[in-house]
């Protein structure tokens, strides 16, 4: 192999490596791993490696057995499964656990390419600051929904913002054009082609003014994947660092989330946890 042939595959590695990064889904390979051991089954957690810091916090306190015996202290169905909080190790029958340590937070390392889906591994934070609470975690369960759904979601809580980039974009030059463009009855195949693009671009250009205008909600596309099959919890988007997600035993957030609950949302059936590093 040459050394300018070797260069060359170097580089598109790189450049294959890059896009995995930053095109808005999470890379495949990441560095950890962790087991979440209960009395309801196994959670296998993948840990993200462009959240170092927060990885590498969670990380040092499995190693320290910080998480070991404490219980999912805080369950609400179709949202999430809360817990990991130390107070809840020795905590008696129908105690409220977990109200958060602030000598545990640390800057928030919130992603945009990460998700409230199904399974996501996140920290928790007081209102209104995006500081990580470090002394719990919680996971998402959220809900499923179709994506003619979630589109049909986009369109109305969207409709003003869309509305006023029409009226940008709809120039009289636009308008003009779009109705030279427009075939009769009569008009050749290729006619109408010329048509349906020339509307397919423009409704693309007016989606993209609408996507650009401050307080709008639009889904990715791994948003509207994850949401129509597995599941997530949309509101929580870009809200608090997600920094893990389960890869195995999914079946187990849902067993969890399912238990009968107080008023203040504990398990009346205790769910004990201990987390090992496994990789």
């Amino acid at each position: 192999m040459t050394r300018l042939l070797r260069i060359c595959m170097a580089a598109m590695w790189l450049s294959l490596v890059a896009t995995l990064l930053t095109d808005g889904s999470v890379a495949l390979a990441q560095t950890h791993y962790v087991m979440i051991e209960t009395n309801m089954g196994n959670m296998k957690v993948m840990l993200y490696d462009d959240t170092p810091k927060t990885t590498a916090n969670f990380l040092k306190k499995v190693r320290e057995g910080y998480y070991n015996e404490t219980l999912f202290g805080r369950v609400i169905q179709s949202f999430m499964i809360q817990g990991g909080a130390p107070d809840s190790r020795n905590a008696g029958p129908g105690w409220s656990l977990g109200y958060g340590d602030i000598d545990e937070e640390i800057d928030g390392e919130i992603r945009a390419n990460h998700i409230p889906k199904k399974g996501a591994l996140a920290a928790p934070h007081r209102e209104k600051m995006k500081n990580s609470d470090m002394s719990m975690f919680f996971i998402v369960q959220g809900y499923v929904q179709s994506r003619e759904y979630w589109e049909g979601w986009e369109k109305v809580n969207n409709a003003e913002a869309r509305k006023a980039a029409k009226r940008k974009v709809m120039t009289k030059a636009v308008k003009d054009t779009l109705i030279a463009l427009k075939p009769d009855e009569f008009a050749k195949n290729e006619v109408r082609a010329r048509y349906n693009e020339f509307v397919r671009q423009l409704n693309h250009q007016i989606d993209s003014v609408a996507r650009a205008t401050p307080g709008t909600r639009f889904f990715t596309e791994d948003e509207l994947e994850a949401y129509s099959t597995i599941g997530g919890a949309y509101h929580l988007y870009k809200e608090y660092t997600i920094y893990g997600e389960v890869v195995e035993g999914l079946d187990v957030i849902d067993k969890i989330a399912e238990l009968e609950t107080n008023s203040a949302d504990r398990p009346r059936q205790d769910v004990r946890m201990n987390i090992r590093v496994i990789k």
